[in-house]
């Protein structure tokens, strides 16, 4: 489902919500292993936790933002892309948190 534009801009897909036998993510604090990050996919800022699918070196991760800064932010493991991908999507159904 995604949150209804605003003034034009894209405001990213809403999470659904947990599932009975989510898988639980092992979040880490995050750390600065690279110089350049690109965020690939987000979801909607009106709601927290934020998450980013995220693209650096090669390999992918998501990164969960709690609050309103940034600087509040926790990464799942570095893993190849596709599996970062596939961990994305089983948070946005709401199969993993």
């Amino acid at each position: 489902m995604s949150c209804p534009p605003s003034r034009g801009e894209y405001r990213g897909l809403h999470v659904a919500a947990v599932q009975a036998r989510a898988e639980l993510v092992e979040w880490e604090p995050s750390l600065p292993r690279t110089n350049r990050v690109r965020v690939r996919r987000h979801t909607c800022v009106c709601e927290s936790p934020i998450y980013e699918l995220c693209a650096a070196a090669g390999l992918g991760f998501v990164r969960r933002i709690i609050g309103d800064t940034p600087t509040s932010a926790d990464e799942s493991a570095w893993l190849s892309f596709r599996a970062a991908e596939d961990l994305w999507w089983r948070i946005l159904r709401g199969k993993a948190r």
